[in-house]
């Protein structure tokens, strides 16, 4: 199979900016952003495109549209994503946060409710389902997509998935995927309604060993081949999302391992 008919996506984590008690450090931040940008270098020729997060697990980082605008100058062909945490912002400041994406030519917008927070005071949020229906209506979707996430499995569609789908998404982007044949009855189930499936990875790493398992995710079926076990997914999806959080030589490592393919 040629990985030019597959989109490769890198997934980063922007940087925390509280440290040592949640206390913020200017010259540890700086230098956690150049490690970033250095990162950033190192993928300019072996993906399509780089996901940034928000917040993962409800510790604070860098806004997702800020790391963007930071890292734009950086990137050559390549295109930028980002997920949006819904549950820690009011509806003003997510419209200026997307009006600031397409400001900035992201790409895409994953819109997620995310992990509870860390600290601070928790507020209503708004649900990413009922601000993604909104969105359409006030044609943001005219100048940027927005997709929404999906489990790495699914039987059928139930009531929280039919919502999902009625709200009119560009794609769904599943949760990460630990079978073949799981990401198939996602895209069989999805593909009448024509909305695009992006699969999410996590490499089997040592280091990443300890994120699978918060999860619950089983690398059985790929801990042995994951270039293959990417080529297969690749066949169904419309793009592939890569994760390796705590361990970003194996990232390159696999990348690399691909580039054959081309």
């Amino acid at each position: 199979m040629s990985i030019n008919k597959m989109n490769i996506t890198y997934e980063l984590n922007p940087p925390k900016f509280l440290h040592d008690r949640y206390c913020f450090d200017y010259s540890k931040l700086n230098n956690e952003i150049q490690v970033l940008e250095n990162r950033v270098l190192l993928l300019n020729d072996i993906v399509d495109k780089i996901h940034l997060t928000d917040s993962v697990l409800g510790i604070p980082r860098l806004s997702s549209i800020n790391i963007a605008k930071i890292i734009e100058g950086k990137l050559k062909q390549i295109l930028i994503s980002c997920s949006i945490r819904t549950r820690d912002r009011n509806t003003i400041s997510l419209y200026q946060m997307i009006a600031d994406s397409i400001i900035a030519k992201i790409d895409s917008l994953l819109l997620i409710w995310g992990d509870k927070p860390k600290m601070g005071t928790e507020i209503a949020g708004v649900k990413p389902t009922d601000l993604l229906k909104d969105l359409n209506q006030m044609n943001f979707n005219r100048y940027i997509k927005f997709n929404l996430s999906i489990p790495s499995k699914i039987t059928g569609i139930n009531k929280i998935l039919e919502k999902k789908i009625d709200a009119g998404p560009n794609a769904f982007v599943t949760q990460s995927i630990e079978s073949i044949s799981d990401f198939g009855n996602i895209v069989d189930i999805v593909r009448p309604y024509k909305i695009k499936v992006i699969a999410c990875i996590m490499l089997p790493s040592e280091k990443n060993k300890k994120s699978a398992d918060m999860i619950g995710l089983s690398w059985n079926e790929y801990e042995k081949d994951p270039v293959d076990f990417i080529l297969q997914i690749g066949k169904m999806a419309e793009e592939i999302i890569l994760s390796s959080p705590n361990d970003f030589s194996y990232g390159i490592e696999i990348l690399n391992g691909l580039k054959k393919y081309r």
